[in-house]
């Protein structure tokens, strides 16, 4: 058993949550949780299928060098999915717009993605504490089936580690469609976290699936790099290179929300 492997055993341990580990497979499967492990030093070239089968069970993939990386923000992701976390209702909080630097340094500390200084930011308060933020780009036209909307794209929702907002993600898209008047809302969802149900729940509808990211990965798992912002020459020099390894990703569910 690898590290990142042992760690998630014994958070599981230590929450007293019954689970089987297949170790061969690298699964880690529990009554409602399964979750792949892909570890970096048993692969060449890590092709992700396309076609997954549907389960009743949610399935999601942790790789190694995510987990070294962000291992308190996964940490605190693996818990909400088994219904360990501290839940705040959205009546118990306030909507602000906030800045992008608060932005910025809540989605450092509680996201696993790259920040991003989106149009239109807003934060869940409650009392004086920020819970959740949700950020929204600039609206642009979009031909969407013959017609022609005013779309805007809720590109990050995040909340606070260990903490469920409870109503806090429809919270936020009600405050911005009351005071923006968006036509069309749409949003991705990371395959490999969420089959996008929370968001359907909502409102949205799936429209399309993303092709798969092709990475290349640090041996050492210290380093991940997207192909498509690599050079030709720098693509080849991974290709000869023992120190790295190509994997793609599940890709992303593209959702609409039509409001037109």
């Amino acid at each position: 058993m690898l590290d990142f492997e042992k760690d998630v055993v014994q958070l599981f341990d230590a929450h007293q949550i019954d689970f089987e580990f297949e170790s061969k497979e690298h699964l880690l499967i529990s009554e409602t949780l399964t979750i792949i492990f892909i570890p970096i030093c048993s692969i060449r070239d890590y092709i992700v299928p396309d076609n997954l089968p549907e389960s009743t069970i949610k399935t999601i993939r942790i790789w190694q060098d995510e987990y070294m990386q962000h291992k308190e923000i996964i940490d605190s992701r693996i818990l909400s999915l088994i219904g360990i976390s501290q839940r705040v209702h959205a009546r118990q909080t306030r909507v602000k717009a906030i800045d992008k630097l608060a932005l910025k340094h809540f989605l450092i500390r509680n996201h696993l993605n790259v920040p991003t200084s989106a149009r239109h930011r807003y934060g869940l308060f409650r009392q004086q504490e920020l819970v959740a933020v949700a950020a929204f780009g600039r609206h642009c036209p979009v031909q969407d089936q013959g017609i022609t909307y005013r779309s805007h794209e809720l590109i990050r929702y995040c909340s606070l580690l260990n903490t469920t907002v409870v109503g806090g993600l429809s919270k936020l898209i009600h405050h911005f469609e009351k005071e923006k008047s968006p036509e069309h809302l749409m949003t991705y969802v990371d395959r490999e976290w969420s089959d996008g149900r929370s968001y359907q729940n909502l409102g949205f509808k799936k429209v399309a699936i993303t092709p798969p990211q092709r990475y290349w990965l640090a041996k050492d798992a210290n380093e991940r790099l997207l192909e498509k912002n690599l050079s030709k020459s720098q693509r080849q020099e991974k290709e000869e290179s023992e120190g790295w390894r190509l994997m793609t990703n599940l890709g992303n569910l593209k959702l609409v929300k039509y409001l037109k």
